[in-house]
């Protein structure tokens, strides 16, 4: 019955996720700052209701100051590196980087690029090989119509001279059967967008407006109706979205306030929950637990705020482009101990795109490229590694790299950000279980020194 409870409380969790996982935050943020809690209660002889509410307004502050600003730059810088690789911007650096390589490289390094593209298809405007502005013009062999005459041969282009002119008639009646392709492609686009999905009360059913017919038949009333009710959907949504922002915004600051004053009391309460002859036991296991989960709630979670800071400055410093972005995506990186080296190699291609924009004076030295942002991540992961982890962290997780990444992935698969929330944490305990009950009774049994433990033995 326990096992089913708590199956089904996890399942329930899931189905209503948009409101368990402010829940969630908040209870993680109570469980996070409990120890300064009690310290303050203890420095300062403060009630536990000033101490929670000194936190909550120093948070709160922080938030407005410091992390409001940092997410419109990171996302300024995330919209122009998005709009820099979306023209081309990088794509020259790759065919540099391919034309250095030897022929069967080379050969490797194309196959890989269209492999990718297959994939991804919007890389394709990374790469520079992106022809949709193409598709807007019909190709000879889509319209008949265009004479291949008056089109200039190669023999023509190459020695500088003009194809024999046409006569105006042909010309003129040309450019003008494309032009009214053109236009009937635009109407019908116009037609598609403002008719689409919009309820016509005199046919009874949903106006498609697949072709420009349907603004012909319908008049310019009909089409205008269109263009308001797409008006009135996006602003509904966006009022919407602005509403789950902000209650997004105040529950998880008050749930935060609830869950941190009652946090003894739902202790005491846990605790009344086991028997007396199963505390012991119990209350072994749970420290366990705590410890696991605390150093990476506790302790990962901070080193990663400190890296992720660290190398959003340093790579600053240095000049490589949209380094505060770069630098907190790979601090994120950094809750999985050296999965942060990602980084490395992206830096050094942003830096390296920045220097190859400006005139041959001004760039720095190509071993700069190479050395500057590499020694960046190098100082941070020394004081990761001798600083950050034994003084914050220490070795209190037991949780393999390889394990964090797999828990973390199975639970964003499994229930999206619910899941990922919960993965660290569940596979900490689940660990410390199959450790300390599961693994001596199993090799007990394996010694002749107890009975088979599973069912049917």
């Amino acid at each position: 019955m326990l096992v089913i409870t708590v199956l089904a409380i996890l399942w329930l969790g899931y189905a209503m996720s948009t409101i368990t996982v402010p829940l969630l935050v908040a209870l993680a943020l109570s469980y996070l700052f409990e120890p300064l809690i009690e310290r303050l209660q203890r420095w300062f002889h403060w009630s536990r209701t000033v101490s929670v509410a000194v936190i909550l307004g120093i948070f709160m502050t922080g938030v407005v100051v410091i992390v409001v600003p940092t997410i419109f730059l990171v996302v300024s810088q995330t919209g122009s590196f998005i709009a820099s690789a979306g023209s081309g911007r990088y794509a020259d650096l790759f065919d540099k980087g391919v034309a250095l390589l030897p022929e069967d490289m080379r050969t490797q390094a194309e196959d890989s690029k269209l492999w990718i593209e297959g994939k991804i298809p919007w890389s394709a405007k990374v790469f520079g090989d992106d022809q949709s502005t193409d598709s807007l013009v019909p190709s000879k062999a889509e319209n008949p119509s265009v004479n291949p005459a008056t089109e200039p041969t190669s023999e023509d282009a190459s020695m500088g001279e003009q194809a024999p002119p046409q006569t105006t008639d042909a010309v003129t009646e040309s450019e003008t059967e494309e032009d009214q392709q053109l236009q009937a492609m635009v109407r019908d686009e116009v037609a598609r967008q403002l008719g689409g999905g919009i309820f016509d009360p005199s046919a009874g059913l949903s106006s498609t407006g697949d072709s420009d017919s349907s603004i012909a038949k319908d008049g310019f009333g009909s089409a205008a109706l269109g263009f308001v009710g797409a008006g009135a959907r996006r602003i509904w949504a966006f009022a919407l979205g602005s509403i789950e922002l902000g209650l997004l915004v105040f529950l998880i600051p008050f749930y935060f306030f609830y869950f941190a004053t009652s946090y003894p009391k739902v202790l005491r309460f846990g605790r009344e929950l086991i028997p007396e002859d199963r505390r012991t036991r119990v209350f072994h296991l749970v420290r366990e637990m705590d410890k696991a989960v605390a150093g990476f709630v506790r302790g990962r979670l901070v080193i990663s705020a400190i890296l992720g800071t660290i190398f959003a400055v340093g790579w600053f410093i240095v000049g490589v482009p949209y380094s505060l972005a770069l630098g907190l995506l790979v601090g994120v990186f950094c809750a999985v101990p050296y999965l942060s080296a990602i980084g490395v190699p992206i830096a050094v291609t942003l830096l390296a795109v920045e220097q190859f924009s400006i005139p041959d004076t001004e760039r720095m030295a190509w071993w700069g490229i190479l050395v500057w942002p590499t020694l960046v991540y190098g100082i941070g992961q020394s004081l990761d590694d001798w600083v950050l982890t034994p003084f914050i962290q220490g070795k209190v997780t037991n949780l393999n790299p390889v394990a964090i990444v797999v828990a973390v992935l199975a639970g964003g698969s499994l229930a999206g950000l619910y899941g990922m929330l919960l993965a660290v944490p569940a596979a900490a305990c689940l660990k410390i279980i199959l450790r300390d009950v599961f693994m001596p009774r199993i090799h007990a049994w394996r010694e002749g020194r107890a009975a088979d433990p599973l069912p049917g033995g």
